[in-house]
Protein backbone atom coordinates (compact mmCIF):
# COMPACT_ATOMS: atom_id res chain seq x y z
CA UNK A 1 0.00 0.00 0.00
CA UNK A 2 2.90 2.49 0.53
CA UNK A 3 4.13 1.79 -2.35
CA UNK A 4 0.71 2.42 -4.42
CA UNK A 5 1.02 6.01 -2.16
CA UNK A 6 4.23 6.53 -3.30
CA UNK A 7 3.86 6.06 -7.05
CA UNK A 8 0.53 8.06 -6.89
CA UNK A 9 2.63 10.40 -5.52
CA UNK A 10 4.87 10.81 -8.46
CA UNK A 11 1.71 10.44 -10.71
CA UNK A 12 0.55 13.62 -9.04
CA UNK A 13 3.76 15.62 -9.26
CA UNK A 14 3.42 14.61 -12.95
CA UNK A 15 6.16 11.77 -13.73
CA UNK A 16 5.47 10.45 -16.87
CA UNK A 17 7.36 7.24 -15.98
CA UNK A 18 5.34 7.19 -13.04
CA UNK A 19 1.99 7.41 -15.18
CA UNK A 20 3.15 4.79 -17.62
CA UNK A 21 4.35 2.30 -14.55
CA UNK A 22 0.80 3.17 -12.82
CA UNK A 23 -1.14 2.24 -16.08
CA UNK A 24 0.82 -0.94 -16.81
CA UNK A 25 0.62 -2.25 -13.39
CA UNK A 26 -3.65 -2.04 -13.64
CA UNK A 27 -4.78 -2.10 -17.43
CA UNK A 28 -4.06 -5.98 -16.87
CA UNK A 29 -6.74 -6.66 -13.91
CA UNK A 30 -9.00 -3.94 -15.05
CA UNK A 31 -9.04 -5.50 -18.54
CA UNK A 32 -9.70 -8.80 -17.15
CA UNK A 33 -12.71 -7.50 -14.99
CA UNK A 34 -14.28 -5.70 -17.81
CA UNK A 35 -14.03 -8.77 -20.29
CA UNK A 36 -15.58 -10.71 -17.35
CA UNK A 37 -18.54 -8.46 -17.44
CA UNK A 38 -19.00 -7.40 -21.12
CA UNK A 39 -17.56 -10.90 -22.34
CA UNK A 40 -14.23 -12.18 -22.96
CA UNK A 41 -14.47 -11.04 -27.15
CA UNK A 42 -16.02 -7.73 -26.61
CA UNK A 43 -14.34 -5.22 -28.39
CA UNK A 44 -15.58 -2.04 -25.89
CA UNK A 45 -13.48 -3.63 -22.84
CA UNK A 46 -10.42 -2.07 -23.51
CA UNK A 47 -12.55 1.22 -24.21
CA UNK A 48 -13.98 0.81 -20.63
CA UNK A 49 -10.37 0.58 -19.21
CA UNK A 50 -9.31 3.32 -20.75
CA UNK A 51 -12.34 5.25 -19.80
CA UNK A 52 -11.39 4.17 -16.26
CA UNK A 53 -7.92 5.29 -16.11
CA UNK A 54 -9.80 9.02 -17.83
CA UNK A 55 -11.91 9.32 -14.77
CA UNK A 56 -9.07 8.21 -12.32
CA UNK A 57 -6.44 9.92 -12.90
CA UNK A 58 -8.09 13.26 -12.00
CA UNK A 59 -9.50 12.03 -9.22
CA UNK A 60 -6.47 10.42 -8.04
CA UNK A 61 -5.54 13.14 -5.45
CA UNK A 62 -8.27 12.62 -3.39
CA UNK A 63 -7.70 9.28 -3.22
CA UNK A 64 -7.27 8.01 1.00
CA UNK A 65 -5.83 4.95 0.43
CA UNK A 66 -8.47 2.87 2.93
CA UNK A 67 -8.62 0.19 0.55
CA UNK A 68 -5.86 -0.67 -1.84
CA UNK A 69 -5.88 1.35 -5.42
CA UNK A 70 -7.26 -1.35 -7.44
CA UNK A 71 -10.41 -1.78 -5.49
CA UNK A 72 -11.32 1.62 -6.18
CA UNK A 73 -10.05 1.22 -10.09
CA UNK A 74 -12.26 -1.84 -11.12
CA UNK A 75 -15.28 -0.13 -9.14
CA UNK A 76 -15.07 2.65 -11.36
CA UNK A 77 -14.67 0.14 -14.18
CA UNK A 78 -17.70 -1.75 -13.06
CA UNK A 79 -19.55 1.34 -12.91
CA UNK A 80 -18.85 1.56 -16.37
CA UNK A 81 -19.47 -1.86 -17.80
CA UNK A 82 -22.95 -1.59 -16.03
CA UNK A 83 -23.45 1.63 -17.70
CA UNK A 84 -22.59 0.25 -21.07
CA UNK A 85 -24.60 -2.99 -20.51
CA UNK A 86 -27.49 -0.70 -19.49
CA UNK A 87 -27.04 0.70 -23.22
CA UNK A 88 -26.73 -2.08 -25.03
CA UNK A 89 -29.80 -3.15 -23.08
CA UNK A 90 -31.75 -0.29 -24.47
CA UNK A 91 -30.15 -0.32 -27.43
CA UNK A 92 -31.30 -3.90 -28.16
CA UNK A 93 -34.73 -3.64 -26.95
CA UNK A 94 -35.15 -0.85 -29.72
CA UNK A 95 -33.67 -2.75 -32.96
CA UNK A 96 -35.88 -6.17 -31.53
CA UNK A 97 -39.00 -3.67 -31.58
CA UNK A 98 -38.10 -2.59 -34.71
CA UNK A 99 -37.41 -6.00 -36.20
CA UNK A 100 -40.59 -7.15 -35.02
CA UNK A 101 -42.79 -4.17 -36.61
CA UNK A 102 -40.44 -4.81 -39.90
CA UNK A 103 -41.37 -8.31 -39.44
CA UNK A 104 -45.47 -7.51 -39.15
CA UNK A 105 -44.93 -5.10 -41.71
CA UNK A 106 -43.62 -8.14 -43.94
CA UNK A 107 -46.45 -10.65 -42.49
CA UNK A 108 -49.41 -7.92 -43.67
CA UNK A 109 -47.65 -7.51 -47.10
CA UNK A 110 -47.16 -10.84 -47.75
CA UNK A 111 -50.93 -12.20 -46.74
CA UNK A 112 -51.96 -8.67 -48.94
CA UNK A 113 -49.95 -10.10 -51.54
CA UNK A 114 -51.63 -13.48 -51.46
CA UNK A 115 -55.00 -11.59 -51.51
CA UNK A 116 -54.53 -9.98 -54.33
CA UNK A 117 -53.01 -12.80 -55.61
CA UNK A 118 -55.79 -15.13 -54.89
CA UNK A 119 -58.73 -11.98 -56.23
CA UNK A 120 -56.36 -11.77 -59.46
CA UNK A 121 -56.63 -15.66 -60.07
CA UNK A 122 -60.71 -15.20 -59.46
CA UNK A 123 -60.90 -11.94 -62.08
CA UNK A 124 -58.75 -14.02 -64.69
CA UNK A 125 -60.91 -17.21 -64.36
CA UNK A 126 -64.12 -15.23 -64.63
CA UNK A 127 -62.90 -13.88 -67.47
CA UNK A 128 -62.12 -16.93 -68.98
CA UNK A 129 -65.58 -18.17 -68.44
CA UNK A 130 -66.97 -15.10 -69.63
CA UNK A 131 -64.89 -14.73 -72.43
CA UNK A 132 -66.38 -18.13 -73.42
CA UNK A 133 -70.10 -16.70 -73.85
CA UNK A 134 -68.30 -13.89 -76.46
CA UNK A 135 -68.20 -13.93 -80.04
CA UNK A 136 -65.11 -15.29 -81.10
CA UNK A 137 -63.76 -11.51 -82.73
CA UNK A 138 -64.38 -10.15 -78.81
CA UNK A 139 -62.61 -13.27 -77.55
CA UNK A 140 -59.96 -12.78 -79.16
CA UNK A 141 -59.62 -9.13 -78.98
CA UNK A 142 -59.61 -9.04 -74.71
CA UNK A 143 -57.38 -12.05 -74.98
CA UNK A 144 -54.53 -9.92 -76.68
CA UNK A 145 -55.34 -6.58 -75.09
CA UNK A 146 -56.62 -7.89 -71.11
CA UNK A 147 -54.60 -11.02 -70.88
CA UNK A 148 -51.21 -10.20 -72.94
CA UNK A 149 -51.29 -6.73 -72.95
CA UNK A 150 -51.19 -6.08 -76.15
CA UNK A 151 -51.15 -2.13 -77.08
CA UNK A 152 -53.57 -1.63 -79.79
CA UNK A 153 -51.33 -0.83 -82.49
CA UNK A 154 -49.85 -4.26 -81.78
CA UNK A 155 -53.16 -5.88 -81.89
CA UNK A 156 -54.42 -3.68 -85.36
CA UNK A 157 -51.12 -5.31 -86.59
CA UNK A 158 -51.72 -8.39 -85.74
CA UNK A 159 -55.46 -8.94 -86.12
CA UNK A 160 -54.52 -7.27 -89.38
CA UNK A 161 -57.40 -4.64 -88.82
CA UNK A 162 -57.78 -0.83 -88.94
CA UNK A 163 -57.00 0.77 -85.33
CA UNK A 164 -60.34 2.52 -85.19
CA UNK A 165 -61.92 -1.59 -85.31
CA UNK A 166 -59.52 -2.53 -82.57
CA UNK A 167 -60.69 -0.14 -80.46
CA UNK A 168 -64.48 -0.45 -81.51
CA UNK A 169 -64.65 -3.96 -81.24
CA UNK A 170 -62.67 -3.72 -77.63
CA UNK A 171 -65.52 -1.26 -76.13
CA UNK A 172 -68.15 -3.55 -77.05
CA UNK A 173 -66.41 -6.43 -76.02
CA UNK A 174 -65.84 -4.78 -72.54
CA UNK A 175 -69.17 -3.48 -72.60
CA UNK A 176 -70.87 -6.75 -72.98
CA UNK A 177 -68.31 -8.64 -70.29
CA UNK A 178 -69.04 -5.58 -68.20
CA UNK A 179 -72.97 -6.50 -68.29
CA UNK A 180 -72.23 -10.12 -67.39
CA UNK A 181 -69.79 -9.15 -64.40
CA UNK A 182 -72.83 -7.27 -63.58
CA UNK A 183 -75.23 -10.26 -63.90
CA UNK A 184 -73.22 -12.43 -61.89
CA UNK A 185 -74.32 -12.72 -58.21
CA UNK A 186 -72.10 -10.89 -55.79
CA UNK A 187 -68.98 -12.31 -57.74
CA UNK A 188 -68.88 -9.20 -59.62
CA UNK A 189 -68.36 -6.46 -57.07
CA UNK A 190 -65.08 -5.01 -58.73
CA UNK A 191 -64.37 -7.20 -61.06
CA UNK A 192 -65.41 -5.05 -63.71
CA UNK A 193 -62.39 -2.58 -63.31
CA UNK A 194 -60.06 -5.70 -64.55
CA UNK A 195 -62.07 -5.54 -68.16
Amino acid sequence: MVEEQVLVGRVLAGDLEAEDQFYKMFRPRLLRASLYFLGVHDPEAEDIVQETFIIAFPKLQHYDFRAPIFAWLRQICLRLCYARMRSRSRVLMSVEEDLEMFMQRMAVERVQAQDLEVQKKQKLELLNELKKKLSPDSARIIELRNVQGMSYIRISRTLEIPLGTVMSRLARARDQLRKMVEAQPEEGSGSEAAF
